[in-house]
């Protein structure tokens, strides 16, 4: 099934570096929302950056390996300014 990019809500850089890393680790959004017990649509708007849940943002940072979700923020920052982190 192909993704396509919402009009209303396109995907900030931070987003895309997050959906690509989840990629890399074969990690669904399902996979995610089951563990925070949210729906898929609340962790794609999480990762749109459109909508705030902690669960969401919690279990991102645990899954891809950050102590926070600001952590994780600033290395999807640091690598969209082709530095590393």
């Amino acid at each position: 099934m192909a993704r396509t990019r919402s009009e209303k809500y396109p995907m900030p850089p931070e987003g895309s570096w997050i959906r690509y890393q989840l990629d890399l680790r074969n990690i669904k959004y399902e996979a995610v929302g089951r563990q925070a017990n949210r729906s898929v649509s609340m962790v794609s708007l999480v990762v749109k950056q459109v909508k705030h849940s902690k669960a969401v943002e919690s279990v991102l940072a645990n899954v891809l390996g950050y102590a926070s979700y600001d952590e994780l923020l600033a290395a999807a920052r640091t690598q969209n300014k082709g530095g590393a982190a």
